[in-house]
């Protein structure tokens, strides 16, 4: 029976799975991870907010590879060396050989040479960096209620919080903490509502290569929300009480957060292929790095494109899911003896939280929409992908443990 290893339990490999498990077709498939759990990155927000719990944003893959069928197996290992000539992957306690390899190890955070960025930042990319953001948070909010008195008597001893980088992460959560802080302080009645938020920006505007319509929508409910916006400044410097940016411009930070862009796992800067600026796989329509056809490199981790224009494609969970149901049909097709034809993922739109129940959205053919039903419509998109996969977890949950 033919091997089939995928390597990462994201958003890409677990669609995958997922898609793959309803071709019955005849062959095993391996995932392994070095987290026993998929991280719903976009929904950390609401986490942080305290909208959700931890285990609204994870899914369990032990659980669920075991209800997607008994050929679907999950491993917990991290992978360290690929041989693409044996057709063979090894880890830390394993070694096992493949008939087609999927890549889906996905991103991680990048950190430019900006003195004292790594050691002052906080983040969200993996679940620890959330967990860890979101319990410094709220002690930082603790310590500022311990000063009450102080900070009723000088208003100038604010919260501080900046935020480096405003794409859509850095939007995102600039306003569901500005959201969040103001309605804590507002139901709890302390006198010590200082919270002084910022986000900085290298670009000329926030959301840079945004549609004007989410770009003018998120502009403003920043500006609504009491944040403060820096643009065409590059951040030089963090230290434990301020950012510096370049031109002179300094801002106190009680607490910082970097959201500064992504590059490839570095697994992917290990295997001898083409990569681009990002360390991303550099790979052709069937998502295969060059010369190498039973390996297939997708989401985050590859330079996607729209094969049909040549349009790179943005490192969107939306794309990482079409990638991989996409993989699953070319692969079912190559074990059938048939080559198959390429299918070009493309880009539906986006929908982005703006803090509490507003958001705005966009979708490919025109429609723009904000406020409210831009915030149920990303609800809806999360839920859409999150229950059926609670539903083949619950599966497996029973299959092994009766």
């Amino acid at each position: 029976m033919k091997k089939i290893v995928v390597v990462g339990g994201g958003y890409a490999g677990v669609s995958f799975a997922r898609r793959f498990s309803r071709l019955n077709a005849d062959a095993e498939v391996y995932i392994i991870d070095q987290n026993p759990y998929q991280y719903l990155q976009p929904e950390v927000y609401n986490f942080i907010a305290n909208k959700y719990l931890i285990s609204d944003i994870i899914i369990d893959l032990s659980t669920l590879a075991r209800g997607l069928g008994d050929r679907f197996f999950f491993f917990k290992e991290k992978v360290t060396y690929i041989d693409f000539d044996k057709n063979r992957i090894e880890g830390e306690k394993f070694g096992l050989n493949y008939d087609y390899l999927v890549l889906s190890v996905g991103s991680r955070t990048f950190f430019p040479p900006i003195e004292g960025l790594r050691e002052h930042a906080s983040g969200v990319k993996t679940l620890d960096r959330s967990l860890n953001f979101k319990q410094k948070f709220e002690k930082k909010i603790l310590q500022k209620i311990k000063e009450e008195e102080k900070c009723y008597i000088q208003k100038d001893s604010q919260f501080n919080i900046v935020v480096g980088g405003a794409g859509l992460a850095g939007v995102e959560i600039a306003a569901e903490m500005a959201h969040y802080s103001r309605e804590f302080f507002k139901k709890i009645g302390f006198l010590c509502d200082g919270l002084n938020i910022s986000i900085v920006e290298a670009a000329d505007r926030i959301l840079p290569g945004i549609d004007p319509f989410v770009y003018e929508t998120a502009y403003r409910r920043l500006k609504s929300l009491g944040v403060n916006i820096y643009t065409g400044k590059k951040i030089v410097k963090v230290d434990a009480t301020d950012v510096y940016l370049e031109d002179g411009t300094c801002i106190k930070q009680d607490f910082f957060i970097w959201t500064g862009g992504i590059v490839a796992s570095s697994l992917i800067s290990k295997l001898g292929i083409k990569t681009n600026r990002r360390n991303q796989a550099i790979v052709d329509e069937y998502f295969n790095p060059e010369g190498i056809d039973n390996v297939f490199i997708i989401g985050d981790c590859g330079e996607i494109k729209d094969f049909r224009t040549g349009e790179v494609l943005p490192p969107m969970a939306q794309i990482a899911i079409q990638t991989g149901e996409i993989t699953a049909g070319y692969i079912n097709s190559l074990l059938k003896g048939s080559k198959p034809e390429p299918v070009s993922p493309v880009f539906r739109g986006m929908v982005s939280a703006l803090g509490g129940r507003y958001g705005v959205g966009m979708i490919k053919n025109g429609i723009k929409f904000k406020g409210f039903p831009a915030y149920l419509f990303k609800e809806a998109v999360f839920l859409h992908y999150k229950l059926p996969l609670r539903y083949i977890s619950k599966k497996g949950y029973r299959s092994l443990t009766e």
